[in-house]
């Protein structure tokens, strides 16, 4: 099993990550426990390999170990965390798999997506091989440590948020048992999580923009995870130290909401999958129509195009917001034509607006050169906004956070007038807000759950909307090669 490990990740270490560091090649005649990793070099290139599932292409990782390729975590096509976590709510719609809207049951496969669980597996391997090397700096082999258990926490994060506990491999003892194991208990898979985060926070680097370490995960993103995991256990008292820590590491608002995502480094941005020529980013792959030529301002190749926006999400914003520069109700064809919502719509436009968000040059935009924005600043004001109105009330407080958003859009006239009376009516601004922010972005699925607002969506537009629906189930090769040792969630069986 450890030999299969270490073939893996020297295949995943050959992949490229970071466009501002080339590692350098080396030749091995042979790898082992006794020769690899032996240099602070060959440690990081070890580490290097788990970032592969960060990416945001589909089917970035071929994983032949499982014969299977698969969604990387940040992949915004059909499947992959954000694709899983943004088509099936209010602000996505995908014109092709019909399925994602409430429609799944015991079949739903999204294996390619639950297959990247077993790199949690990998992150414990690789935690087992750094703390048995005596030779290393301390400092150094603090911060590596660190890092991979971030990176580990960040996979448990995404998989329990889609299916809630599944079997991982957290104790380096277990690594060579090869068989599946029973689901933990949701105490235990969380606990795991926290510690993780916690145990790597004070040993992770510092805010990272325009470093060599960008891309990297920080401080910034352990603390927005922790945040997020007590968020959505509705445990707002010990999400709220976190939310505030991450205003003292100096990151602030751009006055520009374009600029968040135009400019790689911009102070607003905690951590992005970054740019580089050979991150293959397909957002605009399935964005832009297969007739575009020029959108929102700017000049694109003609892709795919079938995730959209629907027209009723796409109508709460108000007409002056200033983040519509990135959403079109309109677009010029390859042979001159305007189409628009209200005229020729086109083949896309009678489905939705069409998401552009990352206003970039042409030539930038088609080879996938670009970066993808997961975790950034605004998303903890809106944060701190939710966790005062919890614990004490739609406060002046609460409302002074949620105003630092509609401010820089221009729409604070819009916040309803009786918004204080109570925190039911601060939350339906909020829930709405933050879509309206954060759109497309992976995080308006558990928005959703964690304002109890998901399945009564679904069951507003007619889908079959089902309560258990706020857990996808476990894939049916999971369930059928485990021999009933896995069990799935309610509502499946």
């Amino acid at each position: 099993m450890k030999t299969k490990i270490i073939a893996s990740l020297l295949v995943l270490c050959m992949t490229a990550w970071f466009s501002s560091c080339d590692l350098d090649s080396k030749v091995y005649s042979s790898f082992s426990e006794t020769n690899f990793p032996k240099t602070e070099e060959d440690a990081r290139s070890m580490l290097t390999g788990l970032y592969a599932y960060f990416k945001c292409n589909s089917g970035a990782v071929n994983d032949n170990s499982n014969g299977t390729w698969v969604w990387p975590l940040f992949t915004t096509g059909y499947g992959g965390w954000i694709g899983l976590s943004e088509m099936t709510t209010d602000e996505v719609f995908n014109i092709e798999h019909q399925e994602i809207h409430f429609n799944w049951g015991s079949a739903f496969d999204t294996y390619s997506t639950y297959a990247v669980s077993r790199n949690i597996t990998r992150a414990t391997y690789i935690l087992d091989v750094f703390s048995k090397l005596t030779d290393m700096d301390k400092d150094v082999k603090n911060e590596l440590m660190a890092e991979t258990k971030c990176l580990r926490a960040w996979m448990m994060f995404c998989f329990y948020d889609m299916y809630g506990p599944i079997p991982v491999v957290t104790d380096p003892a277990k690594i060579d048992h090869i068989g599946y194991e029973p689901r933990p208990s949701k105490e235990e898979y969380f606990n795991q999580m926290v510690k993780d985060l916690t145990e790597a926070l004070p040993y992770l680097y510092d805010k990272t923009n325009n470093t060599e370490n960008w891309g990297r995960v920080n401080k910034g993103v352990a603390a927005m995870l922790l945040m997020k995991l007590y968020m959505n256990d509705h445990q707002y008292d010990k999400a709220l130290p976190y939310a505030e820590s991450l205003t003292q590491m100096g990151y602030t608002l751009s006055d520009d909401y374009s600029k968040v995502f135009s400019e790689e480094h911009n102070n607003e941005n905690i951590w992005s999958v970054p740019s580089g020529q050979q991150m293959g980013n397909e957002w605009f792959f399935y964005m832009i129509p297969p007739s575009c030529a020029e959108i929102c301002g700017i000049k694109v190749t003609p892709y795919w195009g079938v995730t959209m926006m629907p027209w009723d999400f796409y109508d709460t914003y108000a007409k002056e917001d200033k983040r519509l520069g990135g959403i079109a109700d309109r677009y010029i064809g390859t042979d001159g034509t305007l189409y628009s919502r209200e005229g020729n719509q086109g083949e896309r436009l009678p489905y939705g607006a069409i998401i552009v968000k990352y206003l970039l040059p042409k030539e930038q935009t088609q080879t996938g050169n670009i970066p993808l924005v997961v975790c950034r600043y605004a998303d903890v004001i809106l944060s701190l906004a939710e966790i005062e109105n919890e614990l004490n009330g739609p406060t002046d407080k609460a409302l002074g956070y949620l105003k630092q958003i509609t401010d820089r859009s221009g729409v604070s006239h819009t916040i309803p007038a009786d918004i204080q009376t109570s925190k039911d009516k601060f939350k339906e601004f909020l829930l709405a807000e933050r879509g309206r922010e954060l759109y497309f972005e992976g995080w308006r699925r558990q928005d959703m759950i964690r304002f109890g607002k998901y399945i009564e969506y679904g069951l507003s537009k007619g889908y079959p909307a089902k309560n258990y629906m706020t857990l996808f189930p476990i894939p049916p090769k999971v369930i059928i090669e485990s021999g009933g040792i896995v069990k799935n969630n309610p509502g499946y069986e």
